[in-house]
């Protein structure tokens, strides 16, 4: 033979060698894809689209930071898996054992064991409440692992990678076809808009009139009432307000409470949420008054959906640059929500992440700064930040952390652990800020031709979700003059859009409502479960805002 023909049957056997070792290891490639591709393409974003009010962000985001990883993770995946073959056939096999033990664990953990997943809220978790889900981890990972085992056992080895192999094509392709009906069917594919909440002319008000709404999220009047009792110096932190302490709110949670109070329209499932928020921006009575009068709007919500509904009339919400400015951030937190989600309950103390931070990787438009619910960055502001002056009247609605879990402020708002705070002390923190930025207003001398209002989005059940109904409302017109006062007026956030036009006309805080002390009064209450917002019940509450037990249902229910 000649030394040519000699280098082709050498590379004839090497090239047969080769696709023999690729056919070899078919079902470790495949289940490589089907694992790598569940964990890091189709769980965040069935999340995402499953979840799209929750995020700033769109699938033309996600996607890019999520396929490296899924593309690297699966190369890697594979690399392994042919090591183990070019080294020992049988450690090979077993190996893919026990790669499709985890595949079919995580995936029912993911699937169809999540219906008593904690709440990623911010509170913090108490995992010594979920020993069922414990136990029923552990019951899934061994049931798995034996039946893995005997049918490994049982059939030839050459039938068990083939099966694998199928096994990993099929949910491959069922994950690829879910993905596309989810999207699809959650518009998934939208562009969204990128406008960003900023801190532009936060501080800025007019000499002449400002209505001032300054929102302390989850604090609760009763335990308002427990703090002011037992500490009496907060109370003069309100001289000049009255405390209308028997306020019913209008939806248990932030995401329906805000639109509501800053437009009266109620959310029924009608629509898809984005949409009822838009049109309900856009449609504010509130926003219309302000705008035919000439008044400069700012509306410090970080957590506002990134669709327009005429959010183009806040001169704090610009469109900005699209893009993410902390990559390896945000992809942690990514990789953290899909074990909170798929990983074994032993694991998910340690994948903790609250959605909220999402907002802090956005790009904030050039030059300008996020706003942030963040209680010690306003706090910060209030101290370090000028008060600037305009001709032009001026509303602002500042919505920040509050007594909202985790309980990570002192009084003197400093962050502690959560271990060492409580939600008394998440008071207290919004008690300080409260008088802090009071006195700013007083030192910059806009104080007395201010109204403003300190309230909360809704109260605090600790632990019971239906008792959510009872927020703080303190309230003082301009150039109002008295002691701190309170009210058991049988008011409710109902009335919310006609006080805040008696407010701009210059009415004191006993003329805002017609509703008085002793008065008796049925008001209206919308109540879901939390993560259960497509099932809205009505309640109607014809006793004390603080007292759950006297409301009752109506039988309306409003689901979609």
């Amino acid at each position: 033979m000649t030394e040519t023909g000699q280098r082709q049957e050498e590379y004839n056997d090497k090239s047969k060698t080769r696709r023999y070792s690729i056919k070899q290891i078919q079902g470790g490639i495949w289940l490589s894809v089907a694992t790598c591709f569940m964990l890091f393409l189709y769980a965040p974003l069935e999340l995402l689209f499953t979840n799209q009010d929750e995020f700033w962000f769109d699938v033309y985001l996600l996607a890019p930071i999520m396929f490296p990883v899924f593309a690297v993770s699966c190369l890697i995946s594979i690399l392994v898996f042919a090591l183990l073959q070019k080294w020992n056939a049988a450690l090979y096999r077993f190996g893919l054992a026990v790669y499709f033990i985890v595949f079919i664990c995580l995936y029912v953990q993911g699937n169809l064991l999540t219906g008593s997943l904690p709440l990623l809220d911010g509170k913090p978790i108490d995992w010594s409440l979920y020993k069922k889900e414990y136990i029923q981890s552990y019951v899934l990972w061994v049931v798995a692992a034996a039946a893995v085992i005997i049918i490994y056992r049982r059939i030839k080895h050459r039938t068990f990678e083939n099966m694998v192999k199928l096994a990993g094509i099929c949910m491959t392709l069922m994950f690829c076809v879910t993905l596309l009906t989810l999207a699809l069917t959650n518009r998934g594919f939208e562009r969204k808009p990128g406008l960003s909440v900023t801190t532009k002319n936060m501080f800025q008000l007019s000499r002449n009139d400002n209505l001032l709404i300054l929102v302390l999220d989850a604090v609760d009047a009763r335990n308002m009432n427990a703090i002011l009792e037992e500490n009496p110096e907060y109370q003069d932190i309100f001289t000049d307000f009255t405390y209308f302490q028997n306020m019913l709110g209008a939806y248990p949670a932030t995401r329906h409470a805000i639109p509501y109070m800053l437009s009266g329209k109620w959310y029924q499932n009608e629509t898809v949420f984005r949409e009822y928020e838009a049109q309900a921006y856009a449609e504010s009575p509130l926003f219309a008054t302000l705008e035919e009068e000439g008044w400069r709007i700012g509306l410090y919500e970080a957590e506002l959906l990134s669709n327009d509904g005429g959010k183009n009339r806040f001169g704090n919400i610009l469109p900005g640059k699209r893009g993410i400015n902390n990559k390896p951030m945000f992809l942690k937190w990514q990789i953290q929500l899909v074990g909170f989600k798929y990983a074994p309950y032993c694991l998910k103390s340690h994948t903790f992440v609250n959605l909220k931070d999402f907002n802090t990787t956005k790009i904030p438009p050039e030059g300008e700064e996020m706003f942030t619910m963040s209680n010690s960055v306003f706090y910060d502001k209030i101290l370090h930040e000028e008060v600037s002056y305009t001709e032009d009247n001026c509303f602002r609605f500042m919505h920040i952390e509050g007594g909202h879990a985790p309980f990570i402020y002192n009084e003197k708002v400093e962050e502690i652990k959560p271990e060492n705070g409580s939600y008394e002390d998440n008071i207290k923190a919004s008690l300080t800020i409260t008088r802090e930025y009071i006195n700013k207003l007083k030192e910059a001398g806009v104080y007395d031709n201010s109204a403003i209002i300190v309230m909360a989005d809704h109260g605090y059940g600790w632990g019971d979700y239906f008792e959510q109904q009872n927020p703080i409302f303190f309230v003082k017109g301009k150039k109002e003059k008295h002691g701190f006062e309170t009210s058991d007026a049988p008011v409710s956030y109902m009335d919310l859009q006609e006080a805040y036009v008696r407010l701009m006309n210059g009415a004191k805080s006993d003329q805002i409502f017609d509703w008085k002390s002793g008065d008796q009064r049925e008001r209206r209450y919308l109540f879901y479960e939390h993560s259960e917002e497509d099932y809205i019940m009505e309640y109607m509450q014809p006793g004390r805002a603080d007292d759950a037990n006297a409301m009752y249902q109506t039988g309306n229910v409003y689901a979609r």
